[in-house]
């Protein structure tokens, strides 16, 4: 395979869009035909106003969901509710620095239960202590076939190929609808094979039974467990269904990212954003590739057969973005060109995918997939040879939520594969609870809501102020004001309804029930990492706003009570 160019800087973008040192006057004099479109487009003007205003009419979605301050009750989703992508900022499960520093177990042993995909693994290892030089074993668990086939393919790209070659296919098969005919000849010419090998071994075995395949690349491993009729699917990742051009694929995705029954809802997100954010925005729901504003598309001609397993829809809600599954301050702050979001995003999810190549380049990892339903895991483990309390750190995304199995499931049925204090004082399981709030305050009398909202009114009110036009315009269409009752949700007092929530759970109870206790302090996750800090700054205030999410995401963290 031709060696695959990293990108380092900004190839090419108008003036407006990024501001690169300068060096893009020649370039928009150059290609100004093909920037003036997005130069022009009115989302740039700060003035910009949703259609549903300048048509002085109700928003769809005001006739579709119940609208209450801060939060949208029975949001109309559209396109298929599956999460490729992550909707919460990557971490690091480890962060040594908090914890066990320089002196991490010689077998480290991590287990991410409900892995979506591969960003908090990739985040970790990316972050993993160079004098680290024991033996780390992962597992990675999902219980969605298309998850758990994607991420499969991604860490054997960056098992097979030399980083900065595994870097470039892995960020296009992970977020770009479309990929170059090279990625897609490379992807079926050594990776394919590999499946298939299989598939030809185990052909004769009953349809049901399990069957692992395990490739190892010198010190580095990664086995894969899977039932054989689910082994006989992987192949179709790796092939574009027949008669399906690049055209046809963009005219799919778009019935979903672009459907005119959706107008409304996209203006809403657009108006939350700046100016030229929203210009970028609609150019990723357009082409969906993820690159630099002005790089050249050319290449990219072939539909990414991990999304496409079929001809006729796309496999995410329209409102799927990749800024979601990053943390904004990281990335943000570093980036070379702020007006471009999605293109400082490539560079980031470039940079973080490269140290994670590199590193695992040169550590004896073990990497073991799994595609279990969570309740599931603790007996695969089991039969997997894994013995209970053996792992430093357990992540299960939000499956403590309510919604699905809920704080005493979850501590009962993982508590006890996490390592005892006596084997690692820093052992950690955390769990993430995105409802806990929501839920808490809509069971609230009426009267306690509607005091709630006005009292954080008044706090919007520093952020943002109503012009006299806003008020102008009669309520329900005011854009300006349906923002102002959005942005009442980063006010709350979080802390108060989520001690309810833990008192009406049970907590202390469930911990106790499986031998864990709630650790005071978070050493891993910040409680609220993305909540609005007191005293916060103008731009914070806009960013988080802009960011998608509410700041009511609570992660709480576990640890052996003996």
């Amino acid at each position: 395979m031709a060696e695959m160019a990293l990108i380092t800087q900004f190839p090419c973008a108008n003036t407006e869009q990024v501001e690169d040192g300068g060096k893009s006057k020649a370039c928009q004099t150059a290609h100004w035909p093909l920037h003036k479109v997005d130069c022009k487009s009115p989302l740039m003007k700060p003035t910009w106003k949703p259609a549903w205003e300048t048509q002085n009419r109700s928003p769809d979605f005001m006739m579709s969901e119940r609208t209450v301050y801060g939060k949208r009750e029975d949001q109309v989703k559209h396109g298929i509710q599956k999460y490729l992508w992550g909707n919460v900022p990557a971490m690091d499960i480890l962060n040594c620095k908090q914890n066990e520093g320089e002196s991490l177990p010689e077998d480290l042993r991590l287990l991410f239960a409900a892995s979506g995909d591969i960003r908090n693994v990739v985040s970790t290892l990316a972050e993993l202590p160079s004098s680290f030089s024991g033996t780390c074993n992962i597992v990675v668990n999902d219980k969605d076939p298309d998850i758990v086939a994607r991420n499969t393919i991604l860490l054997l790209t960056a098992l097979h190929y030399k980083p900065e070659q595994a870097v470039v296919m892995m960020i296009h098969l992970w977020y770009s609808a479309l990929i170059s005919a090279e990625i897609f000849s490379s992807l079926r010419d050594d990776i394919l094979p590999l499946i298939e090998d299989v598939c030809t071994k185990i052909k004769d075995k009953p349809l049901n039974s399990l069957q692992s395949k395990t490739w190892k690349y010198g010190s580095r491993s990664l086995r894969l467990v899977l039932k054989k009729s689910e082994w006989f699917l992987l192949p179709s990742y790796f092939q574009v269904p027949s008669d399906l051009s690049a055209t046809e694929a963009q005219q799919i995705r778009m019935s979903t990212t672009l459907a005119p029954s959706r107008k409304d809802y996209v203006d809403r997100a657009l108006y939350n954003r700046p100016s030229e954010w929203r210009v970028c925005r609609m150019k990723f729901r357009e082409d969906g590739i993820l690159l630099p504003f002005g790089s050249p598309r050319d290449e990219f001609k072939t539909p990414n057969p991990t999304f496409y397993q079929a001809n006729d829809f796309w496999p995410m809600m329209d409102s799927a973005d990749p800024v979601e599954g990053w943390p904004l301050k990281d990335w943000f702050n570093k980036a070379p060109a702020k007006k471009d979001i999605y293109g400082s995003l490539f560079l980031y999810v470039q940079e973080v995918l490269l140290r994670f190549c590199r590193r695992i380049e040169r550590l004896d990892v073990r990497f073991q997939l799994l595609q279990v339903d969570a309740l599931e895991l603790p007996k695969t483990i089991e039969n997997c040879g894994i013995d209970k309390h053996s792992f430093d750190r357990i992540e299960v995304s939000n499956i403590a939520d309510m919604g699905y199995l809920g704080p005493h499931k979850t501590l009962f049925t993982f508590g006890p594969l996490l390592k005892t204090k006596s084997q690692n004082t820093h052992a950690t399981l955390l769990t993430l609870f995105l409802n806990a709030t929501h839920e808490m305050r809509m069971n609230l009398p009426e009267e306690e809501q509607l005091a709630l909202i006005q009292s954080q009114i008044k706090l919007v009110a520093q952020y943002i102020k109503p012009t006299p036009e806003t008020l102008r315009v009669r309520p329900g269409i005011s854009a300006g004001m349906i923002k102002i009752q959005e942005a009442v949700g980063h006010f709350y007092d979080y802390d108060s309804l989520f001690e309810l929530f833990m008192n009406r759970c049970g907590f202390k109870v469930a911990a106790s029930f499986s031998s864990l206790e709630m650790k005071g302090e978070n050493t891993v996750q910040e409680k609220w990492p993305m909540r609005l800090r007191k005293g916060a700054t103008q731009e914070e205030f806009e960013l988080l706003l802009a960011s998608g999410h509410t700041g009511s995401e609570r992660y709480v963290e576990w640890r052996s009570a003996r």
